[in-house]
């Protein structure tokens, strides 16, 4: 018997296509209790008829980015950034179900990112975000198409503006709001001098740094490639002096704030227009002067934990001395 009474109320229990159905109808009443199993029943045979595409359509794009994050990110080291811009996707396009996103929810989004003045890289990031969660809920996804970016020049700063960009943050008397900038200052020195990516410097501990080695380990990266890298003797001394404050970590910024000093910097050198003169400029500007200084392109790879040469090979053209050595070979 599929519906039964059970105390006040009927209950259903039933079987579809190996999916069994066992809970309350809420009805008093068997007639009211048979109408709710009937429907339940039709639901499910609707349901068995759906394709996995089908079945997610009516999903709204909030669900879908929880069950992403669930499935594909939650575990990853950027899970938190893969989130937040997840979850900006919804502001930017709504929250609306999964069979409303086509080639026009795509043209909006991209309109607005665009009128934030993105560039190419940011867009490319949304819409790959957006790819990754159509595709876990067996969604179409061939009508999106990532934008060509523009290979910028690669920004490296001068000794100059090293030491400029130093001696605003940490002689500046700033305001209370800002008075952060003077820790700035030190990661600055140490970005410059180790080439490790900002999230690497911030996520530093004590117990990964040996004095005595002169070595730095870096176990969680982009790459996934735990590496060593060599400190400077400043690198050394700005870790060492930082450490009377703070046993466990050399920095207790976070990221933004680190990114609000660095405009406010380029403001007061009036390099507001230099779109990449950015903080990841410094993780540049140490391999430019490793290659410019005869380093080896396979050690320049390791100490910035590059995943392939390929990407440390973009600095190759930095080494005129190398293009006269050529030049002598051929004589």
């Amino acid at each position: 018997m599929s519906v039964y009474k059970r105390g006040k109320v009927f209950y259903m229990n039933f079987t579809v296509n190996g999916v069994r159905v066992f809970r309350s109808t809420g009805m008093t009443t068997k007639r009211e209790a048979k109408r709710v199993e009937a429907a339940e029943r039709h639901r499910l045979l609707k349901d068995s008829r759906q394709s996995p595409q089908e079945k997610t359509a009516n999903t709204p794009l909030l669900d879908a980015i929880e069950e992403t994050y669930q499935a594909k990110w939650k575990y990853d080291k950027d899970s938190q950034r893969s989130y937040r811009r997840a979850c900006n996707l919804a502001d930017l396009i709504g929250n609306v179900p999964l069979k409303d996103i086509d080639e026009g929810a795509v043209a909006l989004l991209t309109r607005k990112l665009e009128s934030r003045d993105s560039s190419a890289a940011t867009i490319n990031r949304y819409l790959a975000c957006l790819k990754t969660i159509l595709k876990h809920m067996k969604q179409q996804t061939d009508y999106i198409s990532l934008r060509k970016e523009r290979k910028g020049r690669i920004r490296v700063l001068s000794k100059e503006e090293e030491r400029q960009v130093i001696g605003l943050l940490r002689y500046t008397d700033h305001a209370p709001r800002r008075a952060y900038f003077h820790e700035i200052a030190d990661l600055v020195e140490v970005l410059v001098d180790t080439g490790m990516r900002l999230g690497e410097a911030l996520s530093l501990r004590y117990e990964d740094i040996d004095f005595n080695s002169n070595l730095i380990s870096i176990w969680i990266n982009k790459g996934d490639r735990p590496r060593s890298v060599p400190m400077t003797s400043r690198v050394k001394s700005t870790l060492e002096a930082r450490q009377e404050s703070n046993q466990e970590k050399p920095f207790s910024i976070k990221a933004h704030q680190a990114e609000t000093a660095w405009r406010w910097v380029r403001k007061e050198m009036r390099m507001e227009s230099d779109r990449e003169l950015v903080i990841h400029s410094l993780r540049h500007t140490t391999a430019s002067r490793m290659v410019n200084a005869g380093v080896d392109l396979y050690v320049v790879k390791d100490i910035l934990g590059h995943a392939s040469i390929a990407t440390t090979q973009i600095y190759a053209h930095l080494a005129p001395h190398k293009l006269a050595h050529a030049v002598s070979v051929l004589e």
